[in-house]
């Protein structure tokens, strides 16, 4: 069985958390299998990426991989925060998977970005005491702000999301609501799936992936120490065009973002 559906970013904006509930739900599955990854370790199929890193290793090797497990669940997908950004991926969905409804999660993009920061050099890709995150503003560091700005260019990609599939088949969820009441978000996005919504599942008031309670900050505690109120100010005017579009878009206030 090839996915029906896939939530397609942003990461930092609970994905994981989504990811492990809907293992729980008993109408929807979700890849849960460790594979291999191409250091040889295994890992968690939490973000997939199959759309842009393994296409070429063909649709059938996709749905062997990560949906062997289908039981007849109404609701098959998968997690890949890249698909949002990579236009090639879209194009690659909607020719493969042409009903498929796709999912996102929008969240504060100055969060997002300082949170992509930390988990990154809380994985070891960034020595302790360098690459501090303002660095990501410096005229030379394009690629750190490909990596931990531009994802935030919600309005752009949504725009491009749109080109591939219908408006009806897209759902954009808001971390705001999240953190309000998540059953409610919850609702949204089990509705959209055409799956039951008055459910009770263990994971849904738990907090996983990073950070969390037994795991909040970057050895240096770069999430407590924050940023400056001038790089903030700088973040906000970067950001602040395509976070009026998407509240345009999406018909509520975002100005708390900006």
């Amino acid at each position: 069985m090839l996915p029906n559906f896939l939530h397609i970013g942003v990461a930092k904006g609970a994905s994981t958390w989504l990811w492990t509930v809907y293992q729980e739900h008993p109408d929807i599955c979700v890849p849960t299998k460790k594979v291999v990854n191409y250091s040889g370790k295994r890992t968690k199929p939490d973000n997939v990426n199959f759309f842009v890193a393994d296409f070429h290793l063909g649709l059938e090797w996709y749905e062997k991989t990560y949906f062997s497990e289908w039981a007849g669940e109404k609701a098959v997908g998968e997690f890949s925060n890249s698909y949002m950004v990579d236009e090639l991926a879209l194009q690659r969905i909607a020719e493969s998977l042409p009903d498929v409804k796709l999912t996102m999660t929008v969240r504060n993009p100055i969060d997002v970005a300082l949170l992509q920061y930390a988990t990154q050099k809380r994985s070891g890709r960034w020595e302790q005491g360098k690459n501090p995150f303002e660095e990501v503003l410096d005229i030379h560091a394009w690629q750190r702000f490909r990596m931990w700005i531009v994802p935030q260019y919600y309005h752009l990609h949504l725009t491009r999301v749109l080109r591939y599939v219908p408006r009806d088949r897209v759902l954009v969820l808001v971390y705001d609501d999240l953190e309000k009441d998540p059953r409610s978000f919850l609702n949204q996005a089990f509705s959209f799936l055409g799956v039951e919504a008055d459910v009770d599942l263990p994971s849904m008031g738990k907090v996983v992936g990073f950070p969390r309670p037994e795991d909040p900050d970057t050895p240096e505690q770069d999430l407590a120490k924050g940023i400056s109120e001038d790089l903030r100010e700088r973040l906000r005017q970067i950001f602040a065009d395509q976070t009026a579009k998407l509240a345009d878009f999406l018909g509520r206030d975002l100005s708390h973002w900006t």
